[in-house]
């Protein structure tokens, strides 16, 4: 499932092929995407003094186009790679979600059930997911792939 370009599509961004100058499977493809993650309303970002934050919770990370100056990469962050994945928590750039499953099927459904509505909506990415067609045995067979991405190391 997990290489699978046209139903999984992990592969697509996680890729799953030796890095020819590294020679290692590093599980990114090294570029920016909106994938549509919602915003977090529990980020701590939101409650830290006006000083430091002064729209509060009206504030919005813009990932790559707010570095660049470009609303066209509005919402664009970076692919990481998968390893360790299991002993990273929370996900995404502004940690919405807590688990890889909850991540899995988030990936998995984006375009067919009700989520909390992406952060910046104009940038977002429906090619690379939304409705993969995925059982949720099929999500928990990814899932169980991304946690024996974990090495022993700390």
């Amino acid at each position: 499932m997990f290489n699978n370009r046209s139903k999984g599509k992990c592969a697509n961004c996680h890729i799953s092929d030796p890095h020819p100058l590294a020679g290692k499977v590093l599980f990114t493809n090294f570029t920016y995407d909106n994938i549509g993650v919602p915003k977090n309303p529990a980020n701590p970002f939101y409650t830290i003094p006006g000083n430091f934050n002064s729209l509060c919770s009206n504030a919005v990370d813009y990932g790559l186009g707010g570095f660049l100056k470009d609303p066209d990469n509005y919402g664009r962050f970076k692919v990481p790679t998968l390893r360790n994945a299991a002993v990273s928590a929370p996900y995404f750039h502004n940690g919405f979600y807590n688990t890889i499953e909850k991540l899995v099927h988030f990936y998995n459904k984006i375009d067919v059930e009700r989520f909390p509505p992406a952060e910046i909506l104009a940038t977002v990415n429906h090619d690379k997911l939304g409705n993969l067609h995925l059982t949720s045995q099929e999500e928990k067979c990814i899932v169980a792939f991304i946690i024996i991405l974990t090495d022993r190391y700390k």
